[in-house]
């Protein structure tokens, strides 16, 4: 086993961006960093940030519902007019920016639906206006189909490694693995697995034996005359990703290395601490965190105490050269399983990489995405002698 990237002793406490609710800041963070895609403009979330009345849920929607709409139309004008790129990179804002507007909404409310239905729509906008276009597919899974994008570097059919990444929603996805891999030369599937995006309002609920519907998008690759079946990557972000991709690799055998962020192999330990550090805030109050804990339990399944027990990996099983990524300041048990599960991996190439606050990441390295796609890339990169 290897660890990289550890602790030097120091500590650093993270300091509120803009606004003092650790949770609000943090959804603020995100949409700045997508500056580096082209999916935020620094001074359109600073404008929207200066309508938001701290602790006012409903002032947050009004101030990125306004700005949404507006770069939405600026999207549509720049494309009659034939402008492709400022019309898809206004798309792509519009796309963040309604996203944001769906923080501020309960998952049971009808709005949520229609906001986060909005922002495909706009993504797939975004998507035709690409170069080479982005691909929109659906892949067969149990009767139904499972809503996604396929992405490449370029148009000349040649088979390139291919990064699966499902654990939200397709147009979340795109900055975590979309841009860094093209650069890189490899393709990119975003796919929405069962309970994720529209899917849970659609019958499609979340299952904790997650190799099988990740075994059907390996299916869906391992058809596709562009992708080198011999070199397929999964990645997994969040808790709830963590758990997805790990389950996964050790079951689909397919799967040619794995990056998870954070390596997740039994989740009943895990929940309750997920609840209390990042789902945390006053019960008798609405806030951006007490509707997120609406979704993001229905996403990943933690729906219920007996949901989560089944949420377990024997990760002996996994065979494929892996990479569990930690923050150094998670709790304990986070980085405890990712520990004990690297030193039971039969692969040698499994190794752990801990970022820091003097690496600039706090949180999943929402801060630093630049050093997150290095760190994994260059990895994946070696891995696959690319």
């Amino acid at each position: 086993m290897a660890v990289t990237g550890q602790t030097t002793g120091k500590t650093g406490e993270k300091k509120s961006l803009y606004f003092k609710d650790s949770f609000t800041d943090m959804a603020f963070l995100h949409s700045l960093a997508l500056h580096s895609f082209k999916g935020s403009e620094i001074g359109e979330c600073y404008s929207a940030a200066a309508q938001i009345r701290e602790g006012d849920v409903e002032s947050w929607r009004e101030a990125w519902n306004a700005l949404a709409e507006r770069v939405e139309g600026i999207a549509r004008s720049a494309e009659s007019k034939g402008h492709r790129v400022s019309a898809r990179e206004s798309y792509l804002r519009a796309v963040t920016y309604y996203r944001n507007v769906a923080w501020s909404v309960r998952v049971s409310d009808s709005d949520y639906r229609a906001t986060i239905t909005k922002s495909r729509a706009l993504f797939q906008q975004f998507a035709a206006l690409s170069e080479p276009p982005i691909e929109v597919i659906a892949i067969p899974y149990e009767g139904t189909v499972l809503p996604g994008y396929f992405l490449r570097p370029d148009a000349s059919g040649q088979k390139r490694p291919t990064i699966i990444i499902g654990d939200n929603a397709c147009e979340e996805l795109y900055y975590w693995v979309g841009p860094p891999a093209l650069e890189r030369g490899y393709n990119a599937l975003l796919v929405d697995l069962p309970g994720i995006g529209l899917n849970s309002f659609n019958g499609i609920a979340f299952r904790a034996d997650t190799e099988v519907p990740v075994k059907a998008v390996v299916d869906y690759l391992c058809a596709r005359s562009d992708v080198d079946t011999s070199r397929i990557a999964a990645y997994g972000g969040g808790e709830g990703g963590g758990y997805i991709m790990t389950r996964a690799a050790a079951h689909e055998h397919r799967i040619a290395a794995c990056v998870v962020d954070p390596l997740v192999s039994d989740m009943e330990p895990i929940a309750p601490l997920f609840f209390k550090h990042v789902l945390s805030g006053p019960a008798d109050k609405e806030t951006l965190a007490s509707n997120a804990g609406t979704l993001i339990p229905l996403i990943w399944g933690l729906t219920s105490p007996e949901a989560i027990k089944k949420m377990k990996v024997d990760t002996s099983n996994i065979t494929c050269p892996t990479l569990g990524l930690n923050d150094s300041r998670d709790y304990p048990e986070l980085l405890q399983q990712a520990r004990d599960a690297i030193a039971t991996i039969v692969n040698k190439t499994a190794d752990l990489h801990l970022f820091t606050p003097e690496d600039g990441c706090f949180y999943r390295q929402l801060d630093n995405f630049g050093l997150k796609h290095r760190v994994m890339f260059d990895w994946l990169d070696e891995v696959f002698g690319n």
